[in-house]
């Protein structure tokens, strides 16, 4: 049985907990009723309460739709989105209770757009589901999966564990219809074991059931009758009637199949019965066909024909020509919409690709204009040397003013040229990254959604197919999807490297501390060692820490500093791992971290006894994106970021190294960071 009714129990979007027993929650929409007509009500208030009315209206469909329209009405006045798309969701319920199925078509595919375009993964999934209810009630089997899969697919990303065992179930029921018994009994254990999961005991009955009636088309007419009988049970203790219709018809066949007439005739009846009794019309034309057959069998053809006379008219009032035609419609004017928005993107894109390219036109005039500042700037320069150089003669005071002065231009030029540089080119990176990442997100995406396709022409057209070729394009489908494994992979690497990129080009905010430089290099060893080992069990290296005690604190940026030491401790760990890996037994893993005091600058050194870094490419490792890591395991940008630091603070960062031997970075910092004049002069003064 696709569940008809599964749904009604789904939509957490309403403020109470409603009960599944059908008189307690008629109960409920006739004291809301008495509330919404207080005329004191906020929109607000009387969004939700008309929510809660259409929704717990299940006596009188025609009011239920009543409060669904006014419900849609009154959040288009006041453009909520949210409301809205609960108004057509609740009206596609009515509709479809009162038979017109191409009206509750129309309804819920306005509230699968809705939901789409709010991003609202719950709620579009369940739109999906109930569309393919409407296809499953038209007997368009194809299209009921598809959406069913759809809506799967969705809820799969969400936390709504009910919704998606509820259209697991639904979709197993449709699989049955077309004798897909093997893979119906899967999708409907799938939704049981989470129905036993959280405890739903509606859809513990309904998994009982749908298995019992799978059971029932294989020929296990015991076990059929086993899980329905239990179904029809539980459903029976919560009124829930619906179901328990197509649970007795069910049974109606598996006692026709035992040649029980009187039986299957009782079950039979029984289900007219409850279908007559609570309005429901697909029911009432199932079971009067199921009549009609029983009595045909038996000999009695004036109640057969009767019977049957009855089963066409309520088929056709639930499925005419002319409500099939409009759904496959409104199924393809659907789609049209989706790809429309499709080529609307793309045509935004190629917009953006324009104002990328006005941009960069932009940012190449500001370069130039960058560039000549700083020509005038080292003309500047050139003038104040000469000049300093014509007072040579001066007195030693106004000797040694000169020098500072010159000392102070050199250093602010120096400053200013590596400011300029940075910041154009992080205003380069960052442009060029951000338009890189909008066609990789699309690679990324696509590639995952083809592998889904994979997966569905797998489990669709492919079972269609002879052995022989069969076969032949399952191999093929698993070349593809090993392609889109690779693409995906690197998608993902490039897609760090552009992250990097942005990391490259950030501007600094941070405001400097006065830092104890030996806490914070032990704090990052340990941080950078733990980390590794837990990401490898078999990761086993040692270190020592020699730390001069009177540096004292030092003024710098801790975070970027700890970006630097992190990056040197995470490379030094690598090489003597990697060095390890090729088996020297006698050889012990090692790095060693240094501080001391050298003038009026402090010394940071990292070394390990690892792999080295081969002469050939020594001048290049603190270029932006080189690296000697293996593809995927390093962008290349952690030495050029941390030499960037490093430069930022006054300082500098040097290697030594022997390859095949160890390898020995060096930073080196003024004890102020970047220090100004007068802190220069106190130095001076004390030593």
């Amino acid at each position: 049985m696709a569940h008809k009714k599964v749904y009604f129990f789904l939509y957490a979007f309403f403020l109470m907990s409603i009960s599944t027993v059908f008189a307690q929650e008629q109960k409920i929409a006739d004291s809301l009723a008495l509330i919404y007509q207080q005329k004191s009500l906020t929109d607000s208030a009387k969004l939700d309460l008309l929510g809660n009315l259409s929704f717990n209206e299940l006596r009188d469909s025609k009011k239920g739709l009543m409060y669904a329209e006014e419900l849609i009405r009154l959040a288009k006045q006041n453009g909520d989105s949210k409301y809205l798309r609960t108004g057509y969701f609740l009206k596609g319920n009515k509709k479809r209770s009162l038979g017109r199925l191409d009206e509750a078509l129309e309804a819920y595919f306005k509230s699968a757009e809705i939901a789409r375009e709010s991003r609202h993964l719950n709620a579009e999934g369940e739109s999906y589901g109930a569309i393919a209810d409407i296809y499953s009630i038209g007997n368009n089997h194809s299209n009921a999966i598809t959406y069913y899969d759809k809506a799967i697919n969705i809820l799969r990303k969400t936390n709504d564990s009910i919704s998606l065992a509820s259209y697991l179930l639904n979709a197993g029921d449709e699989l049955r219809k077309t004798g897909k018994y093997r893979s119906s009994l899967k999708y409907t254990q799938e939704a049981k074991l989470i129905f036993d999961t959280v405890n739903y005991r509606s859809g513990q009955a309904y998994s009982l059931g749908n298995m019992g009636m799978v059971y029932a088309n294989m020929g296990r007419h015991d076990r059929a009758e086993q899980y329905m009988n239990e179904g029809i049970r539980i459903l029976e203790q919560m009124q829930d009637y619906h179901p328990i219709c197509d649970y007795l018809i069910s049974m109606a066949d598996v006692y026709l199949n035992k040649g029980d007439y009187p039986a299957a005739l009782s079950y039979a009846s029984r289900s007219l019965h409850l279908a007559e009794q609570y309005g429901l019309n697909d029911q009432i034309g199932s079971a009067s066909f199921k009549l009609s057959e029983l009595y045909e069998k038996t000999g009695n053809r004036e109640e057969a024909l009767n019977y049957y006379k009855k089963h066409i008219a309520y088929r056709d009032s639930v499925n005419n020509l002319n409500s099939v035609k409009k759904m496959a419609d409104l199924r393809t004017d659907y789609e049209v919409s989706q790809k429309q928005a499709e080529v609307n993107m793309l045509n935004r894109q190629k917009r953006n690709e324009r104002y990328l390219t006005v941009s960069l036109g932009i940012i190449l005039g500001l370069s130039i204009i960058i560039l000549s500042i700083l020509i005038r700037n080292n003309q500047n320069k050139q003038k104040a040397y000469k000049i300093l150089n014509l007072q040579k003669q001066e007195t030693d005071a106004q000797k040694a003013k000169a020098e500072e002065a010159l000392s102070e231009l050199q250093l602010t030029q120096k400053q200013l040229i590596q400011a300029a540089k940075m910041a154009s080119l992080g205003e380069l990176t960052a442009g060029i990254a951000h338009e890189i990442q909008n066609p990789l997100n699309f690679v990324n995406n696509f590639a995952e959604v083809t592998v889904e396709l994979l997966g569905e022409l797998r489990e669709g057209v492919m079972n269609k197919l002879t052995a022989p070729d069969k076969a032949e394009a399952d191999d093929i489908i698993n070349n593809l999807a090993d392609n889109l494994k690779k693409i995906g992979n690197h998608g993902k690497r490039a897609d760090s490297i552009i992250k990097g990129m942005l990391q490259h080009s950030r501007s600094g905010t941070g405001k400097k501390e006065l830092t104890d430089i030996n806490a914070l290099a032990n704090e990052y060893l340990r941080l950078s060692y733990h980390g590794l080992r837990a990401k490898d069990n078999n990761f086993d290296a040692s270190y020592t820490t020699e730390f001069d005690q009177n540096i004292g604190k030092v003024e710098i940026l801790p975070q970027d500093i700890g970006r630097v030491l992190l990056n040197l401790y995470n490379n030094a760990f690598y090489a003597v791992e990697e060095k390890r890996k090729q088996g020297n037994c006698a050889y012990e893993p090692h790095i060693c971290v240094r501080t001391k005091k050298v003038d009026s600058k402090i010394e940071l050194s990292v070394k390990d006894n690892g792999m080295g870094i081969p002469q050939k490419v020594l001048d290049k490792i603190f270029q932006p994106f080189f690296t000697t890591k293996p593809a995927g395991l390093g962008t290349g940008l952690g030495l050029s970021l941390s030499y960037d630091i490093i430069k930022a603070h006054g300082g500098e960062l040097n290697v030594e190294t022997k390859e095949g031997e160890f390898a020995e970075f060096t930073i080196q910092l003024p004890i102020g960071g970047i220090m100004s004049r007068e802190q220069r002069a106190r130095i001076k003064e004390q030593g």
